[in-house]
């Protein structure tokens, strides 16, 4: 019973960190203790199907329960509060920094020469990466409307490239879809399957939410299935390199996070910029202290 809620938990924190943008939902599983875990129970799932069945379905709800229930309150919070809330989630990021340095030097103070310079390719491609982003609205009425037979395609596509960065610690999917121009449409979607719990005779939502999310959930298995069995033998095999990629993604989250205008959504006024300093430094310290916990 405990390992169920503690799947359950941990696919609930997965969810949630999946579903905001420039926020690594993967890191946290690195830092809950439970990726290895989870990447070996995809590569292994054959080996006790019915146990890893059981894993994989009350984790899989967890992270249902966290995108749909949550998807609204990132909307709400990007729309009305974005600085303070993206400002959190910079500081969950930030306080996760020393635990992946201290894996990337493996017990030395300082980065290996090879280790310094995967971290820096990986931080100026993230920043670069980045700039290729447009203004983007976070939320549009229109966003889960006129699906068409490319788009889908498009979406399928998406959810390849998207379910990759799942299993790669550092890479944001979110950040990705935003990339794609996508994020709008999939947080609406995902966000709208609450509205068709209310109305359950809304046949037309319906069909709209399962030609976006469908494609999608499709996409994303197999980018994930395909990129698992790649990161368990990386981390096996060249485990400080791996980490070092991550620190450098992880560095690179944090310097892109303030260059996004969706952190801008809700004004830059004074009091906007101070509880924006205060929940950087409570993300912060909320990372730090649940890594020192576990």
């Amino acid at each position: 019973m405990l390992k169920d809620i503690k799947s359950f938990r941990n696919g609930l924190v997965y969810g949630v960190t999946l579903i905001v943008p420039g926020v690594s939902a993967t890191i946290f599983a690195v830092m809950l203790g439970f990726y290895d875990e989870l990447i070996h129970k995809m590569n292994h799932f054959r080996e006790d199907y019915r146990k890893n069945t059981k894993f994989f379905a009350i984790f899989v709800l967890g992270i249902i329960s966290g995108a749909v229930i949550f998807s609204s309150v990132i909307m709400f919070l990007l729309a009305n509060v974005s600085l303070p809330a993206m400002a959190f989630f910079m500081g969950l990021l930030l306080g996760i920094v020393p635990f992946i340095y201290s894996k990337a030097t493996a017990g030395s103070n300082l980065l290996a020469r090879r280790e310094a310079l995967l971290a820096v390719i990986a931080l100026v491609a993230l920043v670069l990466l980045s700039q290729s982003v447009d203004t983007i609205e976070i939320y549009s009425g229109d966003a889960v409307n006129d699906i068409n037979t490319s788009l889908v395609l498009y979406i399928f596509i998406a959810g390849i490239i998207g379910g990759a960065t799942l299993v790669v610690p550092g890479l944001s999917g979110a950040f990705i879809l935003l990339v794609m121009g996508l994020y709008p449409l999939i947080i609406n979607a995902t966000a709208s399957i609450g509205m068709y719990v209310t109305d359950i005779s809304n046949v037309e939502l319906l069909g709209d939410i399962l030609l976006t999310l469908l494609p999608f959930t499709i996409g994303a298995l197999v980018g994930c299935l395909s990129m698992a069995r790649l990161m368990e033998r990386l981390f096996r095999d060249f485990n400080k390199s791996v980490h070092a990629v991550i620190l450098g993604f992880l560095v690179g989250s944090v310097i892109v996070l303030p260059m996004d205008p969706i952190v801008y959504q809700s004004g830059t006024s004074p009091m906007m910029i101070i509880a924006g300093i205060i929940t950087l430094c409570l993300g912060c310290a909320a990372s730090y202290m649940m890594k020192k916990k576990l």
